[in-house]
């Protein structure tokens, strides 16, 4: 079946459908991160086109339709089986103060989907966002695309799940969205045991902060120093944090550690720990200062190999770009191991052996 990513990032939803013998026909990202960096800037499109050998659209999506994206492709209507558009998900995150209190316009992308079904008519859309879009401030926004799909003729199912019951080895709560024409759908992922850092990254080389190992150029990090890197050494292996600190350390805490309200930042210089899954890798992963990225044990930030890994990427797949991007790409794709768990429901329920009764079916 032939897919079109919309969104397509580095191509981490497109990978996971490709492990299942689907095939990319359009591909679209504006490959935009701050307004400030400018337009293809992060340069996903070129790692989505080394990895999948397709060259995205650079193209805003509020503006362009899906008669301009067929036309840059050269595919008709009736080529597109599933539509993938994953739309930004800052706009929803709580975690993003302004959110509680602004509905930031990005939000509306999420609506768009509908306009590009209305014009090819896909068997299946796939919509992957974080929880806040089902069930957040800004919820509004799924409900009007639930109505346009439903005009449409297409049952929508949608759930939250915490993916690392699928087999990712990191706790990453997602809303799972799956619109099917012209008959019912179930999403159906088997699950399976917790995946931990030690199972995922345990076997990689060591690496010190700023090198890049020989054998693989993405086992990658940044070089760590002075201040950083002694705050780094004090914070104890295997799953330590800077809530550990003595007060004879204090002097390594930085504005974020507020001893009197320890709860607030309790990731920032954060080791994994070794049998346990990864927190949540978003795209602010480029720093150590921005959660809990730290390795278990070497001093210094998770490589991109390393983080890759615990996002699902296959083992080879390679991130262009400079260094800080290749980690926003990671922190900001779905992960293809599920992305390929979502492609083998579809397949399966489109061969005839996915259907659930209507009784279990979530109710929107």
């Amino acid at each position: 079946m032939n897919i079109v990513d919309l969104f397509s990032c580095g191509g981490g939803m497109s990978s996971g459908f490709v492990s299942q013998g689907y095939r990319t026909i359009g591909a679209v990202d504006l490959e935009v991160a701050k307004p400030s960096h400018g337009i293809g800037a992060t340069f996903c499109n070129d790692t989505y086109e080394r990895n999948l050998g397709l060259r995205p659209m650079s193209a805003d999506l509020a503006d362009t339709g899906p008669d301009d994206v067929a036309a840059h492709f050269g595919f008709g209507p009736s080529d597109v089986d599933v539509l993938i558009s994953c739309a930004p998900c800052t706009g929803f995150s709580q975690k993003q103060s302004r959110n509680h209190i602004h509905d930031d316009g990005r939000n509306k992308l999420v609506e768009r989907a509908a306009v590009f079904a209305a014009a090819w008519r896909p068997r299946y859309i796939v919509i992957e966002n974080v929880k806040e879009l089902l069930r957040g401030r800004h919820k509004h926004h799924f409900y009007a695309l639930h109505r346009d799909l439903s005009d449409l003729g297409y049952d929508v199912f949608a759930e939250i799940h915490d993916l690392k019951k699928f087999g990712l080895p990191q706790s990453r709560i997602r809303s799972l969205i799956v619109a099917k024409l012209d008959g019912n759908f179930h999403l159906q992922i088997p699950e399976s045991s917790l995946r931990s850092v030690r199972d995922t990254i345990g076997h990689l080389p060591e690496l010190a902060a700023g090198e890049t190992h020989p054998e693989d150029p993405m086992h990658v990090c940044p070089r760590i120093s002075g201040r950083s890197l002694e705050r780094m050494q004090a914070i104890p292996k295997d799953g330590g944090s800077w809530i550990d600190l003595t007060e004879d350390q204090a002097h390594l805490r930085i504005p974020s550690m507020k001893v009197e309200k320890p709860g607030s930042f309790p990731d920032v210089y954060g080791r994994l720990a070794w049998d346990k899954p990864a927190p949540t890798i978003t795209r602010e992963c480029s720093h150590p200062g921005n959660g809990r990225y730290s390795h278990p044990e070497q001093d210094r930030l998770l490589s991109v190999r390393e983080m890759a890994l615990l996002q699902g990427f296959p083992p080879n797949y390679y991130f262009e770009g400079s260094l800080s991007f290749k980690y926003r790409q990671i922190g900001d794709a779905v992960p293809p191991m599920i992305a390929s768990k979502i492609a083998k429901s579809i397949y399966e329920d489109a061969n005839g052996r996915g259907a659930m009764p209507n009784q279990l079916r979530m109710a929107i």
